[in-house]
């Protein structure tokens, strides 16, 4: 898995590409509690490069978001494929995040 980082305002852009699994999940939560301990409570974890996510990746994504929610932050997701979107309907977490389109739509969420 590969994970970038661009900042669009106040808003952490998180690009992941690749599986996020029990494996690699590590890796997103590291980079995501680095950003939060840092500051950061505005992100948009774009998946458009994801194509497959297990629930080691939805903890991960669920834990930050429980991280920045006190503090009014909020986590966005944006370009989920057909498969990891239908994870998200299955398991319910469409509820809980914020899913988008684009960064575009996500990021006029903020304002």
């Amino acid at each position: 898995m590969e994970i970038e980082n661009k900042i669009s305002g106040s808003v952490n852009i998180i690009l992941v590409n690749g599986r996020i699994d029990a494996r690699n999940s590590s890796l997103l939560d590291d980079k995501l509690k680095s950003l939060i301990e840092a500051g950061s409570d505005k992100f948009i974890v774009n998946m458009e490069g994801v194509d497959y996510i297990s629930s080691s990746g939805l903890r991960v994504l669920l834990a930050a978001l429980k991280k920045v929610k006190p503090f009014g932050g909020e986590i966005k997701l944006s370009g989920l494929k057909p498969f990891v979107s239908d994870v998200f309907r299955i398991s319910g977490f469409d509820s809980i995040f914020d899913i988008c389109n684009s960064d575009k739509e996500a990021l006029l969420k903020f304002e």
